[in-house]
């Protein structure tokens, strides 16, 4: 069976991330493809992350049921070491992450760790 590359999207602990799992929804519907939402914190909870507020993964995960996607939380010594051992293991051709601080430098990572991925970073929707 051929199955296509699942659209990766990424999420923080963010009420805000709605948006990027629309765009993925969006996305792998429009490629017929499934849909997988990650978050990656690492175990000490030190990495600048908001910590996980289980009202928050609720509601995210309530919006991956609603969309038909897998989501999943991650524990990570190198978060983005782990996306991208995730997005290899799941043969990811796209990628949806929001534009926090250190966005640029992921998506170079991310880039450069999986060839032939395409990173897109989403602007956040209240731009001044």
């Amino acid at each position: 069976m051929d199955e296509k590359s699942p659209v990766l999207v990424l999420v923080s602990m963010q009420k805000m991330c709605a948006r990027l799992i629309r765009a993925g929804v969006d996305m792998a519907l429009k490629q017929g493809c499934p849909l997988k939402i990650v978050h990656v914190s690492t175990a000490n909870g030190q990495d600048g992350q908001t910590q996980i507020d289980a009202q928050v993964l609720n509601y995210l995960y309530a919006l991956a049921n609603e969309a038909g996607a897998e989501m999943c939380v991650l524990s990570a010594e190198v978060i983005v070491t782990t996306m991208i051992d995730y997005a290899r293991e799941h043969g990811v051709k796209q990628i949806v992450m929001g534009k926090g601080e250190n966005a640029e430098g992921i998506a170079k990572t991310l880039t450069e760790f999986l060839p032939g991925v395409r990173v897109l970073i989403m602007e956040e929707e209240n731009q001044e």
